[in-house]
């Protein structure tokens, strides 16, 4: 049990301060501080006996970071007269984020926007509209510009000429090179609207919804540190997101090459040529509908030849320069836990595709009902397609001499862009929920990018 303060009043008329311990079992002791005569003593002798039980360790269940201001006039300091506070600030946390802001170089890239920065603390402290950060900055006890001051400087913040200084700091701190790697990932924003804009449209829902929202487009590097966020109409497809983002990028930080991965739905294949027109380096998320021919030749080689974990196949596509394609490898790879996942899947959609078939539950979507005028049947002939290419995952790079495992090694790094996203949808509340001009909604993610950023 915890340690507690006790005080008894002597023979004498003085007051002893003592620490009880209890131990399991229910025996105790007892620790003696001392005997107080004045109160001044007797809070001198708390305070020791509080020290003693912390350990001179900071106690959990005070308010941290609070800096007292004391009004020289009250300051007694005694049981009766305790000292007053006129004045919070938490010190310790609004230090930690203007330490790390200041170490991205955002104060250089803002030119010293107190503005700014109060925008990107306050979304760390407690996410809200930007009328509610005046709340949040004065209960930490930071200063906060007036509501006209915020909405009469956010237009600034969407500025390409802002946005692209957020963006080389970013990188700097990153430490982006023509050899380093780059993530890219998209997600979406909606809001409970009724009438799209233009801008916020219905579309692709990543949350499954119908309201109007944008699309939004975010680079990383191989961490998940955030490099420059885009907003784009909420039914515009993601694989048009992708080149503008990543050329935007190259553009701002004056880059020749980086090396772009991301996953096989941002990608088309006019999105390849664009790559290769661009002379960009890529590892990319590949689709596999049929059995790769390395594989198949493998197979009629090996009868009877299971598979082991990590097996890599290669296939090599020598490009045409006349059009502009460059050589480029797939890597084809096989991992047992995906096989067995993959695997569970199939059985599991196939049992209740039984159940649908013979009119045991109501029909709802299932890839492997195939539905008649009057007839239902299971399709055990595309779950057999699946069950063949279950365990295989391709990607795709022009990194020709590359290990294949750290090809893949890059490509697995995408876990990091998702986590940012993660952060930023739920910690920092990212959804422009307060905002509906494109003007505030590009300010508003710049706030968030560099919140993300701090955070990261």
């Amino acid at each position: 049990m915890q340690p507690k303060i006790r005080t008894v009043t002597t023979a004498s008329g003085a007051t002893a301060v003592q620490i009880i311990h209890s131990y399991a079992g229910g025996t105790t002791s007892m620790e003696h501080i001392g005997s107080a005569h004045t109160d001044a003593e007797l809070a001198a002798l708390k305070a020791e006996a509080a020290r003693r039980i912390q350990g001179d360790q900071l106690d959990l269940g005070l308010d941290l970071g609070t800096d007292v201001v004391v009004s020289p006039s009250t300051a007694t300091g005694t049981v009766d007269r305790p000292f007053e506070v006129t004045a919070q600030r938490s010190g310790y946390l609004l230090d930690a984020i203007d330490t790390a802001y200041r170490a991205i170089n955002l104060d250089v890239a803002a030119a010293g926007d107190e503005v700014f920065a109060g925008l990107v603390t306050a979304r760390i402290l407690q996410p809200g509209s930007k009328y509610d950060s005046m709340r949040v900055l004065a209960e930490a006890g930071a200063s906060s510009a007036s509501y006209s001051t915020i909405k009469r400087r956010l237009p600034q913040y969407a500025t390409d000429e802002f946005r692209d200084a957020v963006t080389s700091v970013c990188a700097d701190h990153a430490r982006i090179g023509p050899t380093s790697l780059v993530l890219y990932d998209v997600t979406t924003l909606y809001w409970e609207a009724d009438e799209p804009d233009g801008f916020r449209e219905p579309g692709f829902s990543k949350e499954r919804r119908i309201d109007p929202q944008v699309t939004v487009g975010m680079l990383t590097d191989a961490t998940g540190f955030p490099l420059r966020i885009q907003a784009f109409e909420g039914n515009k497809a993601e694989t048009k997101t992708f080149l503008p983002s990543v050329e935007a990028f190259m553009d701002t930080y004056d880059l020749s090459d980086v090396t772009v991965v991301a996953d096989a739905g941002m990608i088309s294949e006019a999105n390849r040529r664009d790559l290769d027109a661009a002379d960009l380096s890529y590892v990319l998320g590949g689709k596999t509908k049929e059995l790769p021919y390395p594989i198949w030749k493998w197979r009629n080689d090996n009868p009877g030849v299971d598979y082991i974990h990590d097996q890599i196949w290669v296939s090599r596509d020598p490009g045409d320069p006349a059009k502009g394609i460059r050589p480029s490898r797939t890597i084809y790879h096989y991992s047992a836990d995906r096989a067995r996942r993959t695997m569970k899947g199939i059985d599991e959609s196939l049992r209740k595709a039984r159940n649908i078939a013979e009119g045991r539950t109501a029909v709802k979507r299932n890839r492997y009902v195939k539905m008649g005028a009057t007839t239902k049947e299971v399709n055990l002939e595309l779950a057999s397609k699946h069950r063949e290419l279950a365990d295989i995952k391709a990607y795709v790079t022009s990194r020709l001499d590359e290990d294949p495992m750290v090809v893949i090694g890059y490509y697995r790094r995408l876990f990091q862009i998702e986590r940012s996203f993660r952060m930023a949808k739920s910690d920092l509340r990212a959804r422009p929920v307060f905002h509906t001009l494109r003007e505030s909604i590009d300010a508003h993610l710049t706030v968030v990018m560099a919140a993300l950023a701090v955070g990261r």
